[in-house]
């Protein structure tokens, strides 16, 4: 397994993803999804974080999350499943588990990262062929960015922006397509993003080495997924990253 990665500053932002036990849809309704988000708003007030970006599904749920105290996160979760789970067994009359686990969250480990996954969360709709563009989908962070704000905190995100010298704005002129080539900044390097990325993979799936999901299909795949549709990095990056040939990656590419 390549070494540890050593990002100068320890991730402050989490890509948060709850989904439904059996990937049963239980956000299948409109008023389902209009009561998670109801209790998200509720419990998020007196939490020390900020929503960057969201998205509700019909069987699972994206969230973007700043907070200087990961801890914050799981007591979120927590509050809001447990609420929501209460709700849903009430309203479809049945018992037991809703969720599939408590969450699961990555670290964001680049800038390059942060927009890659906003730019996911927001098309994650127009993927799954619910809409045609993100604005048309009523359940996620999108159109709040240009309009009145119900979860996502906007001045934490211009803040983030303008450390780069980008604007906001630019996530809908056309230009955040531009960001998927964005060079890395200094402290970044692109060998060490890769590694951290099989790193957090290993330790999320409880497996020792890269050998555990090279020689697994399933986690394989999930992988390369992630790498390519969600940091964006092309099939050769990835091959020469899991060691594995590029054809093989093509295929899993177009499979997902």
């Amino acid at each position: 397994m390549p070494r540890k990665a050593r990002i100068k500053n320890n991730t402050k932002v989490f890509h948060v993803m709850i989904q439904g036990i059996n990937q049963e849809y239980i956000f299948d309704e409109d008023v389902e999804k209009k009561t998670y988000l109801k209790y998200l708003k509720e419990k998020i007030k007196d939490k020390d974080l900020q929503m960057i970006s969201y998205c509700i599904m019909s069987n699972h749920a994206h969230f973007l999350i700043y907070t200087d105290d990961v801890i914050q996160i799981s007591k979120l979760m927590s509050q809001v499943n447990t609420k929501y789970a209460i709700y849903y067994n009430q309203k479809h009359n049945r018992c037991g588990f809703v969720f599939r686990s408590r969450y699961k969250a990555e670290e964001i480990v680049s800038y390059h990262h942060f927009l890659s996954c906003i730019n996911y969360i927001h098309n994650n709709p127009v993927k799954a062929q619910m809409c045609k563009t993100p604005g048309e989908y009523k359940y996620s962070s999108y159109n709040e960015y240009k309009e009145k704000e119900i979860l996502i905190n906007k001045n934490k995100i211009i803040q983030i922006f303008k450390k780069y010298h980008m604007d906001i704005s630019d996530i809908f002129n056309g230009k955040y397509e531009a960001y998927r080539f964005i060079e890395h900044e200094e402290s970044d390097n692109i060998e060490e993003i890769k590694n951290q990325i099989i790193e957090n993979f290993l330790i999320n799936n409880k497996m020792k080495s890269i050998n555990d999901i090279i020689y697994n299909k399933k986690f394989l795949k999930d992988i390369v997924t992630q790498m390519y549709i969600e940091y964006n990095f092309n099939q050769t990056e990835i091959a020469r990253a899991l060691g594995v040939e590029r054809t093989k990656i093509n295929k899993m590419i177009n499979k997902a």
